[in-house]
């Protein structure tokens, strides 16, 4: 277990830097460079949280994760068991289906 907080100012640091280096929309936070940035300082910061709980923490939410996961797939196979839920679950993914392409017509 860690003994103490963990200083990511030198990491920050350098993110910063690498942040500099690849930005193209003069820090508004719009480009590729800026946006992948900020998204590795928060999988840091995710990962420095995850690793500082207790191991039996860890093995817990691992646990509650991989039975939510479990629970999931066994609603899909009594969904797909039951043959009103099946229809009804079509019926709900024509709404979020993508609109059919229209024909453009074309002058022959």
């Amino acid at each position: 277990m860690v003994s103490g907080p963990i200083d990511l100012s030198p990491l920050q640091r350098e993110l910063d830097n690498l942040r500099l280096q690849l930005c193209h929309c003069n820090h508004a936070g719009t480009c590729l460079g800026c946006q992948g940035v900020e998204m590795l300082r928060q999988q840091v910061q995710m990962i420095v949280s995850a690793a500082s709980q207790p191991v039996l923490l860890q093995v817990a939410q691992e646990t509650q994760a991989k039975e939510l996961v479990k629970q999931v797939q066994e609603m899909q196979e009594r969904l797909l068991r039951d043959p009103e839920a099946a229809r009804a679950l079509e019926e709900l993914l024509k709404y979020f289906q993508a609109p059919p392409d229209e024909e453009t017509p074309t002058n022959h």
